[in-house]
């Protein structure tokens, strides 16, 4: 395997570990370290930079293994039409077939797992997104039930001072009207008084003016 094409095989590894990495089950709390530090890093934005770079050439290098790869089949369906069968060539063209075909799969699996890689990356990311904005929800939902809870608690203690305040009310009103007759009766008392009063001085009046009458009599 030539130079090129370790290194592509080198890159498919660890796509492959990679890939597999990021599936395992680890705790919630690594995995977002991790991703967050994936793509927050400015050391790994120039990795993935260069890792663009690379794939421009891992997808020339499978142009160039299919056009090989084309080339190939017309030789051989070339040589199957005229009949034309030689040990050392038909060797030499399937050698040729066979590392055409090996290039054209390796690189053709390199680039197509880069993708599902970085699809796999992103949606991940995503859901830890998720996971981190449902755990924002949650506790305000918890600060949001314990203020309605406080609140709660405030309206019935409002209820029973409301309550307590309302029967101070009733009995300062059966006050004031217990003082209201206290009035009345004060005043009808009074005015009997009075009357009485009058009455008396009256007949005293009369009592001295029947005693003036018997002394002129005499």
């Amino acid at each position: 395997m030539s130079l090129p094409y370790t290194m592509v095989f080198t890159l498919l590894m660890t796509e492959m570990i990679t890939f597999i990495f990021l599936i395992l089950p680890l705790p919630f709390k690594w995995r977002r370290g991790m991703l967050n530090f994936l793509s927050k890093s400015p050391f790994m934005a120039h990795i993935q930079y260069v890792m663009k770079i690379v794939f421009i050439f891992v997808f020339i290098l499978f142009l160039d293994s299919l056009n090989r790869v084309i080339k190939v089949e017309e030789i051989v369906s070339d040589s199957d039409h005229h009949h034309h069968h030689h040990a050392h060539t038909d060797t030499s063209v399937a050698a040729k077939r066979f590392y055409a075909q090996r290039n054209m799969y390796l690189t053709g699996f390199t680039l197509f797992l880069s993708l599902i890689l970085n699809r796999t990356f992103f949606t991940i990311l995503d859901l830890i997104k998720s996971e981190e904005k449902m755990e924002v929800v949650k506790k305000q939902a918890a600060q949001q039930s314990k203020e309605y809870e406080r609140l709660l608690e405030s309206e019935k203690k409002l209820k029973k001072e409301l309550e307590d305040l309302q029967k101070i009310a009733s009995s300062h009103e059966s006050t004031k009207q217990d003082l209201e007759n206290l009035k009345k009766q004060a005043s009808q008392q009074q005015q009997e008084y009075l009357r009485m009063a009058d009455e008396n001085s009256t007949l005293e009046k009369k009592l001295k003016g029947t005693k003036s009458e018997n002394k002129k009599d005499i």
